[in-house]
């Protein structure tokens, strides 16, 4: 026992010398303050804000066994797979666009390119119910503004 004793406290210290030499892992705390303010606000008024004009935007498409859409129609025009122009809308807004009416927002940005920012009023979805299928006609209207400051 008093060999056991012997060798097991000279070998603990020297794996304790060893193990706590050995790290790599290192880190510093440094308390820093943010000179940026906690809010930020931008009061607009009515008076700052200029109406350039509203705008109808629509999506015709088939959809196939839930997952399989083929899109007809987009502003009433026919449509090309191999072009596809979108515009998507950034940030909080009550009435969310679906990612399919991203294409057809691009005619709005070519109609009014001076708007700063667009506003979707509503979204009117028509449905027509087939066999393993339906066609989906969804209508927005957007309306665009332009900042005068």
């Amino acid at each position: 026992m008093k060999y056991f004793i012997k060798i097991f406290i000279p070998v603990c210290l020297i794996l304790l010398l060893v193990s706590s030499c050995a790290s790599i892992n290192t880190s510093r705390v440094g308390r820093t303050s943010s000179f940026l303010p906690d809010l930020v606000r931008f009061d607009l008024t009515s008076a700052n804000v200029e109406f350039l004009g509203e705008m109808d935007i629509s999506v015709s498409y088939s959809q196939y066994l839930l997952f399989i859409k083929i899109i007809e129609l987009i502003n009433d025009k026919e449509v090309s797979a191999r072009n596809v122009n979108s515009m998507v809308m950034y940030g909080s807004r009550n009435i969310p666009l679906s990612p399919i009416l991203n294409r057809s927002l691009y005619d709005v940005y070519i109609k009014y390119p001076e708007a700063d920012f667009t506003i979707p009023v509503y979204v009117i979805e028509e449905q027509q119910n087939l066999f393993l299928g339906k066609k989906i006609k969804k209508i927005a209207r957007i309306k665009a503004y332009k900042i005068k400051i």
